[in-house]
Protein backbone atom coordinates (compact mmCIF):
# COMPACT_ATOMS: atom_id res chain seq x y z
CA UNK A 1 0.00 0.00 0.00
CA UNK A 2 1.51 3.31 -1.09
CA UNK A 3 0.27 5.29 1.90
CA UNK A 4 1.72 2.76 4.35
CA UNK A 5 5.01 2.82 2.46
CA UNK A 6 5.00 6.61 2.80
CA UNK A 7 4.47 6.44 6.57
CA UNK A 8 7.14 3.74 6.96
CA UNK A 9 9.74 5.69 5.01
CA UNK A 10 9.10 8.97 6.84
CA UNK A 11 9.04 7.23 10.20
CA UNK A 12 12.40 5.61 9.43
CA UNK A 13 13.81 9.03 8.51
CA UNK A 14 12.59 10.50 11.80
CA UNK A 15 13.90 7.53 13.82
CA UNK A 16 17.38 7.99 12.35
CA UNK A 17 17.31 11.72 13.11
CA UNK A 18 16.17 11.13 16.70
CA UNK A 19 18.97 8.62 17.19
CA UNK A 20 21.56 11.07 15.87
CA UNK A 21 20.44 13.70 18.41
CA UNK A 22 20.53 11.27 21.35
CA UNK A 23 24.16 10.15 21.30
CA UNK A 24 25.08 9.36 24.94
CA UNK A 25 27.81 11.47 26.54
CA UNK A 26 31.30 10.03 26.96
CA UNK A 27 30.98 10.27 30.75
CA UNK A 28 28.46 11.29 33.39
CA UNK A 29 24.64 11.66 33.26
CA UNK A 30 24.36 8.24 31.59
CA UNK A 31 21.26 7.30 33.60
CA UNK A 32 19.40 10.38 32.34
CA UNK A 33 20.39 9.61 28.73
CA UNK A 34 19.28 6.00 29.19
CA UNK A 35 15.91 7.29 30.41
CA UNK A 36 15.68 9.76 27.52
CA UNK A 37 16.39 7.06 24.95
CA UNK A 38 14.01 4.64 26.67
CA UNK A 39 11.20 7.20 26.47
CA UNK A 40 11.89 8.32 22.90
CA UNK A 41 12.31 4.79 21.50
CA UNK A 42 9.39 3.14 23.30
CA UNK A 43 7.27 2.57 20.21
CA UNK A 44 5.84 5.97 19.30
CA UNK A 45 4.36 6.36 15.82
CA UNK A 46 5.99 9.79 15.27
CA UNK A 47 2.66 11.30 14.25
CA UNK A 48 3.66 14.91 14.91
CA UNK A 49 6.91 14.79 12.92
CA UNK A 50 5.18 12.96 10.07
CA UNK A 51 2.34 15.50 10.15
CA UNK A 52 4.97 18.24 9.80
CA UNK A 53 6.70 16.43 6.93
CA UNK A 54 3.52 15.50 5.06
CA UNK A 55 2.14 19.03 5.35
CA UNK A 56 5.38 20.48 3.97
CA UNK A 57 5.34 17.99 1.08
CA UNK A 58 1.69 18.74 0.37
CA UNK A 59 2.44 22.47 0.20
CA UNK A 60 5.35 21.79 -2.17
CA UNK A 61 3.09 19.43 -4.13
CA UNK A 62 5.96 16.99 -4.27
CA UNK A 63 6.86 13.88 -2.29
CA UNK A 64 10.62 13.38 -2.29
CA UNK A 65 12.35 12.03 0.80
CA UNK A 66 15.67 13.35 -0.42
CA UNK A 67 14.55 16.96 0.04
CA UNK A 68 13.50 16.67 3.69
CA UNK A 69 16.83 17.18 5.48
CA UNK A 70 15.98 20.79 6.35
CA UNK A 71 12.87 19.61 8.22
CA UNK A 72 14.60 17.12 10.51
CA UNK A 73 15.50 19.58 13.31
CA UNK A 74 11.82 20.58 13.50
CA UNK A 75 10.68 16.95 13.40
CA UNK A 76 13.09 16.02 16.19
CA UNK A 77 12.04 19.01 18.30
CA UNK A 78 8.36 18.05 18.08
CA UNK A 79 9.00 14.46 19.10
CA UNK A 80 11.35 15.36 21.97
CA UNK A 81 8.87 17.84 23.44
CA UNK A 82 5.93 15.46 22.98
CA UNK A 83 7.90 12.71 24.73
CA UNK A 84 8.87 15.07 27.55
CA UNK A 85 5.18 15.84 28.11
CA UNK A 86 4.36 12.11 28.31
CA UNK A 87 7.12 11.49 30.88
CA UNK A 88 5.82 14.29 33.07
CA UNK A 89 2.14 13.36 32.54
CA UNK A 90 2.81 9.84 33.86
CA UNK A 91 4.42 11.03 37.12
CA UNK A 92 2.71 10.08 40.41
CA UNK A 93 2.05 13.76 41.14
CA UNK A 94 0.13 14.21 37.86
CA UNK A 95 -1.60 11.22 36.19
CA UNK A 96 0.17 8.49 38.20
CA UNK A 97 0.37 6.10 35.22
CA UNK A 98 2.46 2.98 35.60
CA UNK A 99 2.46 2.13 31.88
CA UNK A 100 3.01 3.91 28.60
CA UNK A 101 2.73 2.18 25.20
CA UNK A 102 2.53 -1.19 26.94
CA UNK A 103 5.80 -0.68 28.85
CA UNK A 104 6.65 0.61 32.34
CA UNK A 105 6.52 4.40 32.54
CA UNK A 106 9.88 6.15 32.79
CA UNK A 107 9.47 6.89 36.50
CA UNK A 108 8.65 3.22 37.19
CA UNK A 109 11.80 2.04 35.41
CA UNK A 110 14.30 4.78 36.34
CA UNK A 111 12.81 6.48 39.39
CA UNK A 112 10.85 9.68 39.76
CA UNK A 113 13.81 12.08 40.02
CA UNK A 114 15.49 10.72 36.87
CA UNK A 115 12.15 10.85 35.02
CA UNK A 116 11.69 14.54 35.87
CA UNK A 117 15.23 15.35 34.71
CA UNK A 118 14.86 13.25 31.55
CA UNK A 119 11.68 15.15 30.65
CA UNK A 120 13.37 18.47 31.35
CA UNK A 121 16.37 17.44 29.23
CA UNK A 122 14.20 16.42 26.26
CA UNK A 123 12.26 19.67 26.46
CA UNK A 124 15.51 21.63 26.40
CA UNK A 125 17.04 19.48 23.66
CA UNK A 126 13.98 20.05 21.49
CA UNK A 127 14.64 23.77 21.37
CA UNK A 128 18.36 23.14 20.90
CA UNK A 129 17.53 21.08 17.79
CA UNK A 130 15.71 24.02 16.23
CA UNK A 131 18.92 26.06 16.26
CA UNK A 132 20.22 23.63 13.60
CA UNK A 133 17.78 25.02 11.02
CA UNK A 134 20.12 26.63 8.49
CA UNK A 135 17.97 29.63 7.59
CA UNK A 136 18.10 31.67 10.79
CA UNK A 137 14.87 33.57 10.16
CA UNK A 138 13.03 30.26 9.82
CA UNK A 139 14.85 28.94 12.89
CA UNK A 140 13.69 31.90 15.00
CA UNK A 141 10.14 31.61 13.65
CA UNK A 142 10.06 27.89 14.47
CA UNK A 143 11.41 28.48 17.98
CA UNK A 144 8.72 31.10 18.53
CA UNK A 145 5.96 28.81 17.22
CA UNK A 146 7.02 25.90 19.42
CA UNK A 147 7.57 28.05 22.53
CA UNK A 148 4.06 29.46 22.20
CA UNK A 149 2.63 25.96 21.71
CA UNK A 150 4.34 24.65 24.84
CA UNK A 151 4.09 27.58 27.27
CA UNK A 152 1.43 28.38 29.87
CA UNK A 153 -0.99 29.42 27.12
CA UNK A 154 -0.38 26.14 25.30
CA UNK A 155 0.44 22.57 26.30
CA UNK A 156 1.69 23.35 29.82
CA UNK A 157 -1.30 25.61 30.43
CA UNK A 158 -3.63 22.80 29.44
CA UNK A 159 -1.85 20.44 31.82
CA UNK A 160 -2.09 23.02 34.63
CA UNK A 161 -5.86 23.37 34.16
CA UNK A 162 -6.14 19.58 34.00
CA UNK A 163 -4.41 19.29 37.38
CA UNK A 164 -6.70 21.94 38.92
CA UNK A 165 -9.74 20.15 37.47
CA UNK A 166 -8.78 16.75 38.92
CA UNK A 167 -11.49 15.11 41.04
CA UNK A 168 -13.96 17.84 40.08
CA UNK A 169 -16.94 17.77 37.76
CA UNK A 170 -16.06 20.50 35.28
CA UNK A 171 -17.98 22.09 32.43
CA UNK A 172 -17.56 20.70 28.94
CA UNK A 173 -15.95 23.91 27.67
CA UNK A 174 -13.21 23.57 30.32
CA UNK A 175 -12.54 19.98 29.25
CA UNK A 176 -12.46 21.13 25.62
CA UNK A 177 -9.88 23.76 26.55
CA UNK A 178 -7.72 21.13 28.30
CA UNK A 179 -7.77 18.81 25.28
CA UNK A 180 -7.12 21.58 22.77
CA UNK A 181 -4.11 22.77 24.74
CA UNK A 182 -2.64 19.45 25.93
CA UNK A 183 -2.90 17.76 22.53
CA UNK A 184 -4.06 20.28 19.95
CA UNK A 185 -1.37 22.91 20.58
CA UNK A 186 1.52 20.66 19.56
CA UNK A 187 -0.36 19.34 16.51
CA UNK A 188 -1.10 22.91 15.47
CA UNK A 189 2.60 23.72 15.93
CA UNK A 190 3.44 20.89 13.52
CA UNK A 191 1.36 22.58 10.85
CA UNK A 192 2.57 26.09 11.67
CA UNK A 193 6.22 25.02 11.51
CA UNK A 194 5.66 23.27 8.16
CA UNK A 195 4.03 26.46 6.86
CA UNK A 196 6.93 28.54 8.18
CA UNK A 197 9.49 26.31 6.47
CA UNK A 198 7.55 26.58 3.20
CA UNK A 199 6.70 30.30 3.55
CA UNK A 200 3.01 29.52 3.15
CA UNK A 201 0.36 32.23 3.00
CA UNK A 202 -1.29 33.22 6.28
CA UNK A 203 -4.74 31.96 5.25
CA UNK A 204 -3.29 28.55 4.41
CA UNK A 205 -1.54 28.38 7.78
CA UNK A 206 -4.76 29.29 9.62
CA UNK A 207 -6.75 26.63 7.74
CA UNK A 208 -4.17 23.93 8.43
CA UNK A 209 -3.93 25.00 12.05
CA UNK A 210 -7.68 24.57 12.47
CA UNK A 211 -7.44 21.16 10.81
CA UNK A 212 -4.85 20.15 13.41
CA UNK A 213 -6.85 21.49 16.36
CA UNK A 214 -9.93 19.52 15.26
CA UNK A 215 -7.75 16.45 14.84
CA UNK A 216 -6.26 16.83 18.31
CA UNK A 217 -9.60 17.33 20.02
CA UNK A 218 -11.10 14.33 18.21
CA UNK A 219 -8.09 12.21 19.21
CA UNK A 220 -8.50 13.10 22.89
CA UNK A 221 -12.26 12.53 22.88
CA UNK A 222 -11.64 9.08 21.40
CA UNK A 223 -8.99 8.47 24.08
CA UNK A 224 -11.65 9.31 26.69
CA UNK A 225 -14.02 6.84 25.00
CA UNK A 226 -11.37 4.10 24.84
CA UNK A 227 -10.56 4.54 28.52
CA UNK A 228 -14.26 4.31 29.32
CA UNK A 229 -14.74 1.03 27.42
CA UNK A 230 -11.43 -0.50 28.54
CA UNK A 231 -9.62 -0.76 25.19
CA UNK A 232 -6.07 -1.57 26.34
CA UNK A 233 -4.89 -2.52 22.84
CA UNK A 234 -5.45 1.06 21.64
CA UNK A 235 -4.41 2.92 24.78
CA UNK A 236 -1.14 1.10 25.48
CA UNK A 237 -1.79 1.51 29.22
CA UNK A 238 -4.26 0.31 31.82
CA UNK A 239 -7.82 1.44 31.02
CA UNK A 240 -10.32 3.01 33.44
CA UNK A 241 -7.62 5.40 34.66
CA UNK A 242 -9.92 8.42 34.34
CA UNK A 243 -12.67 6.86 36.44
CA UNK A 244 -10.16 5.67 39.06
CA UNK A 245 -8.84 9.22 39.35
CA UNK A 246 -12.39 10.65 39.22
CA UNK A 247 -11.41 12.80 36.25
CA UNK A 248 -14.07 14.39 34.05
CA UNK A 249 -14.18 13.03 30.49
CA UNK A 250 -16.37 13.55 27.46
CA UNK A 251 -18.30 10.30 28.14
CA UNK A 252 -18.81 11.20 31.81
CA UNK A 253 -20.11 14.66 30.90
CA UNK A 254 -22.15 14.07 27.73
CA UNK A 255 -22.36 10.25 27.41
CA UNK A 256 -20.69 7.73 25.10
CA UNK A 257 -22.89 8.14 22.04
CA UNK A 258 -22.77 11.93 22.00
CA UNK A 259 -19.00 11.75 22.53
CA UNK A 260 -18.66 9.51 19.47
CA UNK A 261 -20.78 11.87 17.37
CA UNK A 262 -18.73 14.86 18.55
CA UNK A 263 -15.47 13.13 17.53
CA UNK A 264 -16.92 12.13 14.16
CA UNK A 265 -18.06 15.71 13.47
CA UNK A 266 -14.63 17.09 14.34
CA UNK A 267 -13.00 14.66 11.92
CA UNK A 268 -15.53 15.56 9.22
CA UNK A 269 -14.77 19.24 9.81
CA UNK A 270 -11.04 18.49 9.50
CA UNK A 271 -11.67 16.87 6.13
CA UNK A 272 -13.73 19.81 4.87
CA UNK A 273 -10.84 22.16 5.67
CA UNK A 274 -8.36 20.30 3.46
CA UNK A 275 -10.53 18.56 0.86
CA UNK A 276 -9.81 21.13 -1.87
CA UNK A 277 -6.05 21.17 -1.26
CA UNK A 278 -4.00 19.31 -3.87
CA UNK A 279 -1.90 16.30 -2.89
CA UNK A 280 -3.73 16.00 0.45
CA UNK A 281 -3.82 12.18 0.62
CA UNK A 282 -1.60 11.87 3.71
CA UNK A 283 -3.55 14.47 5.67
CA UNK A 284 -6.73 12.59 4.78
CA UNK A 285 -5.07 9.40 6.02
CA UNK A 286 -4.42 11.04 9.40
CA UNK A 287 -8.16 11.60 9.69
CA UNK A 288 -8.87 7.99 8.75
CA UNK A 289 -6.30 6.66 11.25
CA UNK A 290 -7.94 8.54 14.10
CA UNK A 291 -11.43 7.55 12.96
CA UNK A 292 -10.37 3.88 12.99
CA UNK A 293 -9.68 4.17 16.74
CA UNK A 294 -13.38 4.74 17.44
CA UNK A 295 -14.82 1.61 19.13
Amino acid sequence: MLVQRYFDSRQKLVEEALDSYLVPPAEGTSSIHDAMRYAVFSGGKRLRPILLISTYEMLRNRKNIGTLKSLLPSAVALEFIHTASLIHDDLPSIDDSNERRGKPSVHKKFGEATAILAGDALLTKGFEALTDIKEKKKALTSINILARAVNTRGMIGGQAVDILAARKRIRINVLRFIHLKKTGALLQASMDMACAMYNAEENTAITLGNYALNLGLAYQIIDDILDEVGAFEFLGKEPYEDSRNRRSTYPSLIGLEKSKKTAEKLLDDSYKLIKSMPNNDILVEFINMIKERLP
